[in-house]
């Protein structure tokens, strides 16, 4: 275990912060989601053309809100991963994949404000739709969730938040392959996802994030005896 000083563990408080905001972030896109779309739709898939008019900045701002917390945890990831004193090669990727899940969220808002204006029955048909749940997919496969990985394992041989980390590590790994269960015969098959209903909640992440920004924050400095 690497002694970590006082300095270091002031030094990870900001980006513990930006993990834990992440929670708050997707309580707010829950009340935005739930506020304009309760009542009409089960799903954004059965959005009509009319409906989607009717929701106008609503809509650019359910999508922003979307990402905002996969956003959150990204930054916090991106700047907390080289701040950590155990250093391995493979952490050096944490910043890297932080970016490209930035990268993601923001093709992700292109894309489903290109959206806005789709000219079929229902949003579901239009290519947008697919396209941003690939591009959301992608944010957390290939950005935020192999980096909260790489994150834990690092606290984990710093000896920071250990049991935290673990916990985490394990939980989010698990949650990621039932993530792949489920979506991967939709992307690969004849199914839509528009036709999906179910999955995990992925306010789920937020609670992840929190919890391990949380134990970063409650850390104690190790004795040097």
């Amino acid at each position: 275990m690497t002694l970590v000083t006082e300095a270091t563990r002031r030094s990870l408080t900001r980006p513990a912060w930006l993990l834990v905001a992440s929670l708050p972030a997707f309580v707010a896109y829950l009340v935005a989601a739930i506020t304009l779309l309760a009542g009409k739709v089960e799903s954004s898939a059965e959005l009509t053309t009319a409906q989607m008019s009717d929701l106008g900045v609503g809509w650019f701002a359910v999508n922003l809100l979307w990402v905002l917390p996969s956003v959150l945890a990204a930054a916090g990831l991106a700047v907390l991963g080289p701040r950590l004193p155990e250093r391995f090669p493979a952490l050096s990727l944490v910043p890297v994949l932080a970016a490209v899940a930035v990268a993601l969220c923001t093709a992700y808002v292109v894309v489903s404000s290109i959206g806005f204006g789709f000219d079929h029955a229902t949003y579901g048909e239009s290519w947008t739709y697919p396209a941003s749940g690939l591009l959301s997919l992608g944010a957390g496969w290939i950005g935020t969730y192999p980096a909260t990985l790489l994150v834990a394992v690092a606290l984990v041989r710093a000896g920071i938040a250990r049991r935290t980390a673990v916990a985490i590590a394990a939980i989010l790994a698990l949650y990621w392959i039932v993530e792949l269960l489920v979506y991967l015969p939709i992307i690969v098959g004849p199914d839509e996802f528009a036709d999906l209903r179910g999955g995990l909640p992925p306010f789920l992440l937020g609670i992840f994030w929190a919890v391990l920004g949380g134990g970063v924050l409650r850390s104690r400095v190790p004795s040097e005896e």
